[in-house]
């Protein structure tokens, strides 16, 4: 796509280079290299208006902004594109991405926990299939930002695409669903996030099932085996069916925990070594495999992706060291606490257990119900010590209390004095569970772990 192409699909007015070359999108001046589209987007700290001659030095060709704002000239060979809208313009060129490759395969993976580390289990097996035939959306590009940016990225030769797609408000999942036409769909689970977003589980159910809008008969979904919402999600749906979850079933034939090693396999009598720990990565893995299989790659391939496989950033993410840290603090929801929580009492530890748990957020009418949980799976976990992070746990540290917890409790608002506290209470050999929501930003704490494991 050049940019005198992307003015008229948008609609838009064309100013510079009408042959500036467009490869990629980006919404983060900072981050544009030769061959970009930089959409200057409204946020709500700052306007992306402002950073189109930033955009530009940094290599990108062509501009999207909004007609409204005062703009520079682009310089000699690149283009700027004025729109009332950048993002919906964003979203209609990404539109006719997909829509000029009919052949692509997309798998869309939606849910309240598991996204992320789903597509990059898929994606491991995927490329070990087709190699760079494969688009994977980056990072949590799953928004009706970094979808379409996601989408910019596709190119002839890609025969599989597989995008991540979440949401946190109504119609949004509809949006993402008419964008990226997926023919296989996951959804991981429904749990509680987002649920304050949207007012209850009914409500996230019903927004996560329009990811099927628009699916035929020849359209793949794939769900849990015991998930409760199942029916409702599937309701009047019109293609196939697959379900993961189900141990001796499918080639499912067994699993051993291998600690902070993760898992040994058997699938299919073939042993694997799956390196994500966690009860909960096995269910992410399944529902990879189910989603492969629908696309009919190879057994050896499936094989190879599981056992090369590694945790995303901040997704039961273990780093070793003189102190072990499982970080695990992109969200928190009750689901994925409790995760959480199996896995950090499963590992063998020669020191102690701490546990740093930070604010659970976009829990509605839930977050009370949930903050009471949490004491009571906090106490039950058994750590030696439980480090709160946020105003919102001083209900965490009464239930906890209350759940028998004897140990060390502490409650920080102020992230300097956490980061105090923890630095001279931890000892090598200790165990440290990060757990919060992404507001809480917690891996502002592996700087003062890690000087404790260097020692």
């Amino acid at each position: 796509m050049n940019a005198a192409r992307a003015a008229k699909l948008t609609g838009g007015c064309l100013t510079g280079n009408p042959g500036a070359e467009i490869h990629r999108g980006r919404a983060d001046s900072r981050l544009c290299q030769p061959g970009d589209l930089y959409v200057a987007l409204q946020g709500e700290k700052t306007d992306g208006n402002l950073f189109t001659a930033p955009a530009w030095k940094s290599g990108a060709e062509v501009v999207l902004a909004d007609e409204l704002k005062k703009l520079p000239e682009p310089p000699e060979e690149k283009a700027l594109i004025t729109v009332s809208d950048p993002l919906a313009a964003l979203q209609e060129l990404a539109m006719h991405c997909r829509l000029e490759l009919p052949d692509l395969k997309v798998v869309g993976i939606t849910g309240s926990n598991g996204k992320t580390t789903t597509k990059e289990i898929l994606a491991a097996i995927l490329v070990d299939w087709k190699k760079d035939l494969v688009l994977i959306s980056e990072g949590n590009y799953n928004s009706d930002i970094g979808l379409p940016l996601t989408l910019l990225n596709l190119r002839s030769r890609h025969e599989i695409a597989v995008l991540e797609m979440g949401m946190n408000r109504i119609g949004e999942m509809a949006l993402l669903a008419e964008l990226a036409r997926p023919d296989i769909a996951i959804i991981t689970n429904i749990g509680s996030a987002h649920v304050g977003m949207l007012g209850s589980r009914e409500a996230l159910a019903t927004e996560k099932r329009s990811v099927f809008k628009g699916a035929g008969p020849d359209s793949t979904a794939i769900i849990g085996r015991d998930e409760a919402w199942g029916d409702f999600l599937l309701k009047e749906y019109p293609g196939n069916v697959r379900f993961f979850g189900e141990w001796g079933v499918g080639g499912w034939d067994s699993y051993a925990d291998n600690g902070t090693e993760g898992h040994i396999l058997v699938w299919n009598g073939r042993q694997i070594h799956f390196r994500l720990p966690g009860a909960h990565n096995l269910l992410n893995a399944m529902a990879a495999v189910e989603a492969a299989l629908a696309l009919g790659v190879s057994e050896e391939s499936i094989v190879t992706g599981l056992s090369t496989v590694r945790p995303p950033s901040g997704r039961s993410e273990i780093v070793k060291g003189a102190v072990t840290v499982i970080r695990d603090c992109y969200n928190a929801n009750p689901e994925s606490l409790n995760a959480a929580l199996e896995l950090f009492s499963s590992i063998k530890v020669s020191g102690r257990r701490v546990l740093v748990l930070g604010e659970l957020l976009e829990l509605g009418s839930e977050t009370d119900e949930a903050l009471r949980q949490a004491g009571g799976a906090a106490a039950v976990a058994n750590p030696d010590s439980i480090f709160l992070f946020g105003e919102s746990l001083g209900a965490v540290k009464d239930t906890a209390r209350d759940a028998g917890f004897g140990g060390e409790l502490r409650l920080f608002t102020d992230m300097d004095k956490l980061q105090k506290a923890l630095s001279s209470y931890l000892e090598p050999g200790d165990l440290v569970l990060l757990k919060g929501s992404r507001g809480g930003a917690l891996e502002r704490l592996n700087e003062t772990i890690g000087e404790v494991s260097s020692g």
